[in-house]
Order: structure tokens, then sequence, then C-alpha cells
């Protein structure tokens, strides 16, 4: 049985995967790395996500969207942290570990070469975070809302 007891055989899923164009074999992967660049994922993760083998899956992914998978995991993952050096005030170990990297000195080194400057530095080109503090909805619509209140509300008299 193939997927741990889910009932398809191999073949049967072999075949049903045959008929699946091979792009939307690669956007299935290409939408994995998307959800969860964050997570420790491999380029043997994303070709298994797309039924393919890891070698095959990187020559038909770079034909397709003119990049390697690693190369576009590790872009989603810097425009990822590029906003959050934007908006957050969160430290740059930080947010390198919370985009799914693990070393902070390459981390400032694919930055450095994508960004053309540190991520301290691109952090000092925008304002503060404070400047970006958001309101949750919920409260904008409580206090948003007009009050509507009667006379004998707001401690008026009342109308006979």
């Amino acid at each position: 049985m193939f997927g741990g007891g889910g009932g398809v055989s191999a073949a049967a899923y072999a075949a049903v995967m045959a008929q699946v164009p091979l792009a939307r074999h690669l956007l299935r992967a290409k939408d994995l790395m998307d959800a969860r660049y964050a997570e420790r994922l491999t380029v043997e993760d994303a070709a298994r996500a797309a039924g393919l083998g890891r070698a095959h899956f990187s020559r038909e992914f770079k034909r397709a969207f003119g990049e390697s998978p690693h190369v576009y995991l590790l872009t989603r993952r810097l425009e990822r942290a590029a906003s959050l050096l934007r908006f957050t005030d969160r430290s740059v170990a930080d947010i390198c570990m919370s985009v799914g990297l693990e070393s902070v000195g390459s981390f400032t080194t694919s930055f450095t070469r994508t960004y053309g400057v540190s991520p301290t530095a691109y952090r000092a080109k925008f304002p503060p975070a404070a400047h970006y503090a958001r309101v949750p909805a919920c409260v904008v619509r409580f206090y948003g809302r007009p009050q509507h209140q009667t006379i004998r509300e707001d401690g008026g008299e009342q109308r006979n």
C-alpha cells in the first residue's frame, strides 16, 4: 500500500500521477515551499510532494520557474525576513530562526548578497516598528461603533 495504508497501491498512485501534467506536480511542491518555508524543509521534501525523484525534480523545477528549488526556498525565506525586519523589532537572530534558517552568519551573508545591505542596515532604512503598531480589528470596531444613547441611559430626565 502507498502512503501509509491509505488504500491505494503504488502502481495505482503512479498511474494517476502520470495523468496529471508535470506543471501541476511542480506547483504542488512550490505551494509546499511557500506554506512551510519556516520549517526545516529540504529539496527532498519538495521532490516528494511533487512525486518525483530529487534530481528530476530539480531539473524540471528550474526549467519551469527559472531557478533551482533551493534558490527559490532561500529567496522566499529572505523575502519574509525582509518583511519582518521592516515591520517588527525582533532581533536579527530571532528573525533568522523564524524563517527557517539556522545560521545567523549564513543568513547575514545571503541577505547582504540579495539586498545589497546587511539585515541591520536594511532595517535602519525604514521607520521603527512602533510606527506600524497595529490595533486589532475587533478593538477598532468596538471603539469605532457609534454610541446610541437614550435620555434615560445618559442620566437625563425621563419623558412622560
